[in-house]
């Protein structure tokens, strides 16, 4: 008997969803994939696009990525806004089959329709988006909660079960 370390047979998003995720817009009902199938996200990573190299670029800007700076590089990239709705487009086409794509487009999807539909995607698809533009060192752990980075200088102040009191000997001894 074998044991794996990594097993994709395990439990998917399939099993919640065996028939896609149901998405209600305007008035009809649209059959998203229980998984992001790998190639949706071949639009926003395209060289053509170069959606990185726009981050990379404002990750490195002296000023932290201000309005004036983004606004900057967008006009070093006029073509990116342009691009990038199209990408975006492409990936609800992946997403959806051509049909079902085709009603979607019918129904005239706002801006805002495209960013409250990806962020509500995103979360049933447990993607954090912010987590695919960082790199891997930037976290110490994978797990939800951090650990400290030093045990040592938080041994004393770190309450041993959840909202306890802190323990400071000094300070409580110094009001006496």
């Amino acid at each position: 008997m074998s044991s794996f370390v990594i097993d994709l047979d395990a439990e998917r998003r399939e099993v919640r969803y065996p028939n896609g995720i149901p998405v209600k817009f305007g008035g009809e009902q649209f059959i998203f994939p229980a998984e992001v199938p790998a190639e949706a996200l071949d639009p926003l990573l395209s060289d053509e696009l170069d959606l990185v190299g726009f981050f990379g670029d404002l990750v490195t800007s002296s000023g932290g990525g201000t309005v004036s700076e983004i606004t900057e590089m967008l006009f070093r990239r006029p073509r990116l806004p342009r691009q990038f709705y199209a990408a975006v487009k492409d990936v609800y086409r992946i997403l959806l089959d051509e049909e079902q794509y085709a009603d979607f487009l019918a129904k005239r999807p706002s801006i805002p329709d495209y960013v409250r539909l990806t962020t509500s995607l995103a979360k049933v698809y447990g993607v954090e988006l912010g987590k695919l533009f960082t790199s891997d060192s930037s976290s110490g752990t994978a797990s939800e909660t951090s650990s400290p980075t030093s045990p040592d200088s938080t041994a004393v102040s770190t309450p041993a079960e959840s909202g306890a009191a802190p323990e400071s000997p000094d300070s409580s001894a110094s009001g006496a």
